[in-house]
C-alpha cells in the first residue's frame, strides 16, 4: 500500500521553541490526526530534515500511540527535542508566565520538602508525582529509532509537506532530499496557505517577504501536486503559477470550521459529577482567575497571533468610538493570541489609554482550555484581518455556535458563508456598523445563530478524507 509521509520539520522546530499551537501548526496536527483515523498506522509515517541536506528521518506514526499527536509533549519526545516551558501538573495555567511559575513552582517545592501532603491534594496531585515531574528527574531519550527515507519510501510513495515549509534551511541547498525522493519516484504534495509575504509584504517583519518568495519559486522543481486551503489562495496562486509562466496541479483542499477538542471537565481529586446549573464552574475551577474574571462583563473575542495583518488597531480604534456612545451596552474586546509583529500602533494605543480604560483586555497566549472557555462565553467573535489563507478562528468560533464580525476579502466569506456579518479592514465605519448590528441587535444575531445551528460545518475528518482522495 502507498506510504504517507507528513513532514514534520518545521513542527518539530515549533514544538522546541513554543508550548502552545498556533495556526499552521494546529492544521497541521488536526490534519495528522485525521489522517491516523483514516489510513493503516504501518503506511502512515512523519518526517523530518536530519543533520544536514540530504539526511530525511522517517519513523512511523504508530509510535505516537495511544496519545496522538495532539499531545506536544508526547509528539517532542518521539521527535527527539526537548520542549520549551514543559508544563509540570498543576502549573499549566502559567504557561505563558514566567514569573508566576517560578514562585509556584517555589511553592510546590517548599511543601513537598515540608512533606505537606493537603497543599497537593488540592491540586489534584500528590507529592511523588510533584517530584517525579521534575526536569532534573526527566531523563530525555529518542522514543523511536528513525530510518532513512530513501530505505523506506518506493515509488508512488507521496510526502506531504502541510507546514511553513520556507522555515526550512533545506530549500536552500541546491541538492537536497527532495531530488533524492524524487528520483526513486516519491511524489510529493505541497500546501500552500496563503501568499500574503509576497502579496502584502508591508504586514511582514524583516526578510521573510524575499525568503518565501524564493522558497515559493524554488518549489516548482520538486513539487508533484500543491494543496490550496481555499479557493482564495488558490487563484493567488494560479496568479503566481501564470506570472511565471509554469503550469502546476493544484487541488483545493479546504480547511475545517471545528471546535477546539474538548478539555476534560473533571472535579480536583474527586469523581463528583457536577450537575448542568453548574457548568461554568466545570469548565473553570482549574482556569487562571483572570481568564475566569472575563465572564463579569459581556465580551466579544478576537483570536490569533497579534500581528499587523489582523487589524487590531482599527478594531481597537471602533470600540474607543463606541465607548463613548451611552446608548450602546457595550461589551468588552477580548484579544486573545501570542504576540506578534509589526503591531505598534495597536500597543500605542493600548499603553496610552490604559486598554481604552479597561474595555480590553488582553489573554496572551492562550492554552486550549482558555480559548475554549472564552469561545464558549462569547457574544460574537470579530475578525476584521486584512487578509487569511482561510480562517480558523471565524470557523472556530461558528463550531460554538458564535457568530462573527468578518472581513470580506481573501478567504473569509469561504469560512464565514452567510452565518457572519461582513465589513470592509480598510473601512472604520464599516467595521463600526458590523459591530454595532451584532451589539445593538440581539435578534439578528440570534438569527444568525440559528443558520449556524442548521449549517453543516466542515469537521478535521472530512479534510483528512479529502486529502486522502488526492493522494491515496
Amino acid at each position: 500500500m502507498t506510504k504517507i509521509v507528513v513532514d514534520v520539520t518545521e513542527l518539530r522546530n515549533y514544538i522546541s521553541k513554543h508550548a502552545q499551537l498556533s495556526g499552521i501548526q494546529r492544521v497541521m496536527v488536526m490534519l495528522i490526526e485525521a489522517l491516523a483515523a483514516h489510513y493503516p498506522p504501518d503506511d502512515l509515517w512523519l518526517g523530518y530534515c536530519g543533520n544536514d541536506a540530504s539526511d530525511y528521518r522517517v519513523l512511523p506514526y504508530r509510535v505516537l500511540a495511544p496519545e496522538g499527536a495532539a499531545d506536544l509533549q508526547k509528539l517532542a519526545h518521539v521527535l527527539d527535542v526537548a520542549p520549551t516551558n514543559t508544563q509540570r501538573p498543576s502549573l499549566e495555567g502559567y504557561a505563558q508566565k514566567p514569573a508566576k511559575r517560578l514562585i509556584h513552582t517555589l511553592l510546590r517545592d517548599l511543601n513537598a520538602k515540608a512533606g505537606n501532603a493537603d497543599h497537593f491534594r488540592k491540586r489534584n496531585l500528590t507529592i511523588e508525582e510533584w517530584q517525579a515531574s521534575s526536569p532534573r528527574r526527566t531523563s530525555h531519550t529518542p522514543a523511536f529509532e528513525t530510518q532513512a527515507a530513501s530505505k523506506v519510501c518506493a515509488p508512488g510513495d507521496w510526502v506531504i509537506l502541510l507546514d511553513a515549509g520556507w522555515l526550512d534551511p533545506s530549500w536552500n541547498v541546491a541538492e537536497n532530499w527532495r531530488d533524492d525522493l524524487r528520483e526513486k519516484g516519491v511524489k510529493i504534495a505541497l500546501m500552500v496557505h496563503d501568499l500574503i509575504q509576497m502579496q502584502n509584504p508591508e504586514y511582514i517583519s524583516g526578510r521573510d517577504p524575499m525568503r518565501f518568495y524564493k522558497w515559493l519559486l524554488s518549489t516548482l522543481k520538486s513539487t508533484d501536486l500543491y494543496l490550496a486551503n481555499s479557493q482564495a489562495t488558490a487563484k493567488d496562486f494560479r496568479a503566481f503559477l501564470t506570472s511565471h509562466e509554469a503550469e502546476r496541479e493544484v487541488a483545493v483542499l479546504p480547511l475545517a470550521q471545528e471546535a477546539l477538542p474538548r478539555p476534560s471537565t473533571s472535579t480536583a481529586g474527586t469523581d463528583t459529577l457536577i450537575p448542568a446549573p453548574y457548568d461554568v464552574l466545570a469548565t473553570s475551577w482549574n482556569l487562571d482567575e483572570n481568564i475566569r474574571a472575563m465572564l463579569k462583563w459581556p465580551f466579544v473575542l478576537c483570536v490569533g497571533t497579534m500581528e499587523a495583518r489582523k487589524n487590531l488597531w482599527a478594531l481597537a480604534q471602533v470600540w474607543d468610538q463606541l465607548r463613548d456612545d451611552p446608548g450602546v451596552r457595550l461589551p468588552k474586546l477580548v484579544f486573545a493570541g501570542r504576540k506578534g509583529w509589526l503591531n505598534a500602533d495597536f500597543d500605542a494605543l493600548m499603553q496610552a489609554t490604559g486598554r481604552l480604560g479597561g474595555w480590553v483586555e488582553i489573554c496572551e497566549s492562550p492554552t486550549d482550555l482558555e480559548l475554549d472557555f472564552l469561545y464558549r462565553h462569547c457574544l460574537f467573535t470579530a475578525t476584521p484581518s486584512f487578509y487569511e489563507g482561510w480562517g480558523l478562528p471565524i470557523g472556530e468560533g461558528l463550531s460554538y455556535g458564535k457568530t462573527g464580525v468578518v472581513s470580506h476579502t481573501s478567504s473569509m466569506p469561504e469560512v464565514g458563508g452567510d452565518m457572519v456579518e461582513y465589513c470592509d479592514p480598510h473601512d472604520l465605519s464599516s467595521i463600526k456598523k458590523a459591530c454595532l448590528r451584532l451589539i445593538a441587535d440581539p435578534d439578528h444575531r440570534a438569527s444568525l445563530e440559528a443558520k449556524i445551528a442548521k449549517a453543516s460545518m466542515r469537521s478535521w475528518d472530512d479534510v483528512g478524507r479529502d486529502l486522502l482522495k488526492l493522494i491515496a
